[in-house]
């Protein structure tokens, strides 16, 4: 003989109506997803066409001209002239522009250190929503294939054949969505995560270069 626990029917009753009234918002929030997976697909194409990589002989380069700079308008010379977008020229123009006759090389290595790091947290706070995507996407196409399975499991009990077709059809639907959302999400992070290190790697080398320059000193040729 089945035992009822007193006050079940009434929990299960809840807990039911919970998983089914969230199965619409996970149905939506799917939906953005998707769409934004997407654009972030088109997004991401189009920095990777507009890129323009340094290689490790024109970083080299770079850093010698640097380093023969006598003033800090040659520096800002130099700096115009490479491939950076113009917010690393922005952060290595503040670092050039660090008076001399103010602040000693200890402090301009301070200052310059919070100026990368500042940029550096810039970069990877745009891969705030992609990250979060590409982790509660999955969870949600679990959450909607779970919810479907409750009614969908009644139906095949009540031998109703079409409500069961019906749900699991909701349940793969909702678990190709996130799955594919929460891949692609993933996988962008991760491609734009390594042009970011690469880029403030360079960055922390330039800067280097720039605090080694003495304006002070006229050098012989």
């Amino acid at each position: 003989m089945a035992t009822t626990i007193p006050g079940g029917d009434i929990l299960s009753g809840a807990l039911n109506v919970i998983a089914q009234s969230l199965l619409l918002p996970v149905m939506i929030l799917l939906i953005i997803f998707i769409i934004f997976a997407i654009i972030e697909i088109g997004s991401i194409l189009a920095e990777y066409t507009g890129r323009k990589k340094i290689s490790g002989e024109e970083k080299e380069e770079i850093i010698k001209k640097i380093l023969e700079c006598n003033s800090q308008d040659e520096v800002n010379q130099v700096i115009y002239n490479t491939k950076l977008n113009k917010y690393d020229k922005e952060v290595l123009d503040s670092i050039a522009s660090f008076d001399q006759s103010v602040y000693n090389k200890n402090m301009r290595e301070v200052l310059a250190r919070n100026l990368l790091e500042t940029q550096e947290a810039k970069m990877l706070g745009s891969l705030t929503k992609v990250d979060i995507v590409s982790k509660v996407g999955s969870g949600c196409g679990l959450l909607g294939t779970i919810i479907p399975m409750g009614p969908g499991l009644a139906a095949l009990g009540a031998g109703d054949m079409v409500t069961l077709t019906t749900n699991l059809t909701t349940a793969f639907n909702t678990t190709t969505a996130g799955l594919a959302a929460g891949t692609i999400c993933f996988v962008i992070a991760k491609i734009r995560r390594d042009w970011y290190n690469q880029e403030m790697e360079m960055l922390y080398d330039f800067a280097e270069a720039i605090l080694e320059v003495d304006y002070n000193v006229t050098k012989t040729q």
